[in-house]
């Protein structure tokens, strides 16, 4: 899936908000505050309600530029891919794409099914999330 939008909001704010958010993810998961350098590169063990586990890597933190991550879990590899471009002063350029790739035939075939099915309810659901993480500049 790929989304491509514009946000009124400075690269830096939006950026800064992804790295806060996964800042607070990494000493919600580990017990431990996050790296204050950069999380490229920073692996963690993060676990779900329903009990399911995954090993997240940091594969890009380039501030203001790009905020990438990687997702193992036990049936599916996660791609996740947050790129910016400066639009303007208070304008953003979001390119955000995922990809995830099942690890046996049977779990890429229902990725495909939900994907197609679900995938406009996700696009439309993450498009709100940044719209309403814009309008938190003006507030």
């Amino acid at each position: 899936m790929q989304i491509k939008m514009t946000l009124t909001a400075p690269v830096d704010y939006l950026y800064q908000q992804l790295i806060n958010s996964a800042q607070a993810d990494i000493q919600q998961q580990t017990g431990r505050p996050a790296p204050k350098q950069s999380l490229q590169g920073f692996q963690y063990e993060k676990k779900w309600q329903n009990g399911l586990t995954g090993s997240l890597k940091v594969t890009h933190a380039e501030p203001g530029v790009r905020y990438a991550y990687e997702l193992e879990t036990p049936n599916d590899h996660y791609l996740v891919d947050y790129q910016f471009t400066r639009d303007g002063d208070n304008e953003a350029g979001l390119t955000y794409a995922e990809t995830f790739l099942g690890k046996d035939k049977k779990t890429a075939a229902n990725n495909r099914v939900v994907g197609t099915l679900l995938g406009w309810f996700r696009k439309r659901r993450f498009k709100k999330m940044m719209s309403q993480m814009a309008a938190t500049y003006y507030q």
